[in-house]
């Protein structure tokens, strides 16, 4: 819990200033950027981080540990992060997204040995990604200016404050005593890292890494709030309880 609340204070702080910052360059490349320079700033502080830690790192872990072994420290992380898609599904009051999710959960936790092996997908119960950021779209909320986060990336207005209540509840951070996340928490982030390095030649050969970067977070987050909230018209029909 004290890794994640050093994170939150992290967050915190950057939205905080960056809300009270006066822009002067407000809207200067994107109607949803206004604080594109703070942004860049900060775009170009984690890319150094990135390109001087996370991407040595996260390759040498490619190198090191066979594709099964990788797998399976993927397949653990996500099932965890299963338990807070069932959260928001109920939260979005879609009972069929949340039926299907938890049987996901289950399914994984019991057959796939804590996760480590997936044993839903193969009989349909196939992996969906949910947050609390979407489920405050999903509810109307605007998504706000955009803005990247220290060492974290990519977020905006509303998904940065979102996402701390994702992570404060993310069943990791219940572990006891709090010495003992830090394990678990750095490979985590080597997972998370090493998911990504397939796309790293893309965002390298464009001319501009910064706005391919936003406007691939910002497309993608606004076609998963209209998912959301396209589910509400077929809630009824989706709940395995009022089928028929």
């Amino acid at each position: 819990m004290l890794v994640a609340l050093r994170k939150v204070i992290g967050c915190l702080v950057f939205v905080f200033l960056a809300v009270l910052c006066n822009c002067r360059e407000a809207c200067a490349e994107d109607g949803r950027d206004p604080w594109s320079g703070m942004n860049r700033s900060v775009y170009h502080f984690n890319d150094r981080l990135d390109r001087w830690i996370l991407q040595p790192v996260a390759r040498g872990y490619v190198s090191a540990l066979p594709s099964p072994l990788r797998a399976n420290v993927h397949n653990f992380f996500s099932n965890l992060g299963d338990a807070l898609v069932v959260m928001n599904d109920l939260l979005q009051a879609h009972p069929g997204a949340a039926y299907h999710d938890g049987l996901r959960l289950i399914v994984n936790s019991t057959f796939g040995l804590a996760g480590f092996f997936d044993r839903a997908t193969p009989i349909g119960l196939v992996k969906h990604e949910q947050d609390f950021g979407l489920t405050l779209g999903r509810w109307g909320v605007p998504d706000g200016p955009y803005v990247v986060l220290p060492f974290v990336g990519p977020s905006s207005l509303r998904d940065a404050p979102a996402s701390l209540v994702d992570l404060l509840l993310y069943p990791l951070n219940f572990v006891r005593p709090p010495r003992d996340q830090w394990g678990p928490d750095v490979l985590y982030v080597i997972d998370k890292r090493a998911q990504l390095l397939p796309f790293q030649a893309t965002l390298d050969g464009s001319g501009d890494p910064y706005s391919l970067m936003r406007e691939v977070y910002l497309q993608r987050r606004d076609a998963a709030v209209r998912a959301d909230q396209g589910k509400a018209d077929n809630s009824a029909a989706d709940d395995p309880f009022t089928s028929e």
